[in-house]
């Protein structure tokens, strides 16, 4: 009795471990599918000349993460406070803060459908419905998972939220990782989709004659060393649906496509993005960042510009 039923066990184990791997494929093969079958728009954004500027009004706190509500309207962080407000393109003021209830303070923002999805320090996942008080919010925990998030955002092409968290120390650098989390099922991914590198980034600036803003320290020398992109903000473009990851520190912006393979990268002109802290798409492709510059915090427009005839195989360029 005690052979067959440690028999049992174990093919009951292997059972187990084969349906989780068929899972983990069936859902990498899904990714892979979407990633590759999107039919992918040219196109390019002039980073230079923006299409507007619009200066917050006084009393309004720089924003550190938002998403487009309606075609007039943002869903706004304030991280000062940790609240998160209704903010009027149009007559570009404040509506107010959303009656949330919740104490903890929020660091990420994001929006699926009229859902509003809120991270918060204490890594909890709030799912806030309308009319978004307190009495319509639903919470996951990722208290268990081992990753940090720096940034989160919506890929709209498979219903997935993807978050960027960091990863062990590796040659003095920072490296990230990109994780997924399924909307459907409410769970995270616990395999990384890629991992971002600065070496990777600073090979592709190198390659194509970009150039890095150096800077690290060399504690040593009191020298400056070399490259590194922390990132912050994550953002999927609507109409490439390419990965953007902006680093605020160094006003660093890399692209990636959907497999984790840099794709572009420019360094933000300082005299119009002091410190960008935000950034999310306009469904038309339109990029908005905010400038948190405490003299001047503004939202900025960045036109984008669809390719009738794509020049060089190439889908995205700066500043054309």
């Amino acid at each position: 009795m005690k052979k067959q039923y440690l028999f049992s066990f174990v093919l009951a184990t292997l059972s187990f471990i084969a349906a989780k791997s068929l899972q983990e494929v069936g859902v990498e093969n899904y990714y892979h599918q979407k990633a590759s079958h999107f039919e992918k728009e040219d196109g390019y954004f002039d980073l230079v000349h923006p299409e507007a500027i619009a200066s917050l009004p006084m009393g309004v706190n720089p924003f550190t993460d938002f998403v487009i509500m309606d075609s007039t309207h943002l869903i706004c962080l304030d991280e000062q406070v940790g609240g998160v407000l209704l903010y009027d393109l149009n007559e570009n003021k404040s509506q107010g803060y959303l009656p949330t209830g919740l104490d903890s303070r929020i660091t990420e923002v994001s929006k699926i459908d009229s859902t509003i999805i809120l991270f918060d320090e204490n890594k909890d996942l709030h799912f806030v419905l309308p009319p978004y008080d307190s009495l319509s919010i639903t919470t996951v925990s990722l208290k268990d998972n081992s990753f940090f998030s720096s940034g989160m955002c919506l890929h709209e092409s498979t219903k997935r939220l993807f978050f960027v968290g960091q990863s062990d120390m590796d040659n003095d650098r920072q490296n990230y990782l990109l994780y997924t989390f399924n909307l459907n099922q409410r769970k995270l991914n616990e395999r990384p989709l890629f991992e971002i590198k600065s070496e990777d980034i600073e090979f592709f600036a190198i390659a194509n004659n970009i150039g890095l803003p150096i800077n690290q320290v060399d504690e040593v020398s009191d020298s400056l060393e070399f490259f590194s992109f922390n990132p912050d903000v994550i953002a999927v473009h609507p109409k490439t649906n390419e990965i953007y990851v902006l680093s605020s520190a160094n006003r660093s912006l890399a692209v990636y496509n959907q497999f984790g393979q840099v794709v572009n990268f420019t360094v933000l002109k300082q005299e119009l993005f002091q410190d960008p802290k935000a950034m999310t798409f306009y469904p038309n492709g339109d990029l908005l960042l905010t400038n948190s510059d405490l003299k001047n915090p503004s939202i900025i427009r960045i036109k984008w510009n669809k390719l009738f005839q794509s020049k060089a195989s190439h889908g995205l360029i700066f500043g054309r």
